[in-house]
């Protein structure tokens, strides 16, 4: 193909991007509804004192990663829905999933939940995906859903943290010493959490075992809600995109299994 032709289909690709994306926010900010975490929890922050919102429990600096939260609610709620589904098709494709792998992830309750609350699940997803240097700081902003993967990367070169070291030492001279007040916090969704503790931790210590041994990063990331003391139905999104992507027997496992629990769960609270 003629050098000429070649730049102008890539002009006309980034072209129609560019304007898929404004459609789809358009349409988003007038049939989608503001999803609940990001209506009460990211629409609400400010980067003087994240803190102030009470649901708020990430570490600070991830106020950067979210420009979108100062926008009108509509605009921002659209903005931050359309980044988790982006991130999913592009976390799956990296991984090398296919259809298969995407039609579970978003025929899945974890989706339909997080689409329901609007949570910022594509932020440790993608730092997952893209790995160092910026990921392992993207992965600690949400550790508890694929957090077990710095394991690994600090495993193969502990150079890989000096970033989030650095974020989490400066953050200390911007807003204090936050853990203390994450600490002191009650998760607002603590009716919903999902944590399997402490039944999972002999499993969990178990993939961690397997994830060292093989070297494999995406196996420490999906033990690590079996480690965890609390994590909610959508953060499990990026857990199945994983599995999907990687173990495809597990996650019809998981997948079956999740769907099993919505529907009983289902005719319990509404046939009781």
């Amino acid at each position: 193909m003629h050098p000429n032709l070649k730049s102008t289909d890539n002009i006309l690709a980034i072209l129609f991007f560019i304007i898929a994306v404004f459609v789809t926010i358009i349409l988003l900010v007038k049939f989608y509804p503001p999803g609940v975490d990001w209506e009460v929890t990211y629409s609400q922050l400010s980067l003087s004192d994240p803190y102030s919102v009470d649901s708020f429990m990430n570490p600070p600096f991830t106020v950067l990663f979210l420009p979108h939260a100062w926008l009108p609610l509509r605009i921002g709620n659209a903005i931050n829905l359309l980044l988790n589904i982006v991130v999913i098709f592009y976390a799956v494709h990296k991984m090398g999933g296919g259809w298969i792998a995407l039609g579970l992830v978003f025929t899945s309750p974890v989706f339909f939940d997080l689409c329901r609350t609007n949570n910022i699940d594509w932020l440790p997803l993608l730092g997952l995906t893209i790995g160092p240097p910026l990921g392992p700081l993207l992965l600690i902003c949400k550790p508890q859903s694929l957090g077990g993967a710095l394991l690994i990367l600090v495993k193969r070169n502990w150079r890989v943290m000096l970033i989030p070291a650095g974020a989490i030492l400066l953050s200390f001279t911007l807003w204090g010493f936050w853990p203390e007040q994450v600490a002191g916090l009650t998760p607002v969704n603590e009716v919903f959490n999902f944590s399997v503790l402490p039944i999972g931790i002999p499993y969990g210590i178990y993939l961690l075992w397997r994830a060292w041994h093989t070297d494999d990063e995406y196996l420490a990331a999906v033990s690590t809600p079996l480690l965890v003391p609390y994590i909610t139905p959508y953060s499990l999104v990026s857990v199945l995109c994983v599995l999907a992507s990687k173990y495809p027997k597990a996650a019809n496992w998981f997948y079956f299994g999740i769907w099993a629990f919505t529907i009983i769960e289902y005719r319990r609270i509404h046939l009781s």
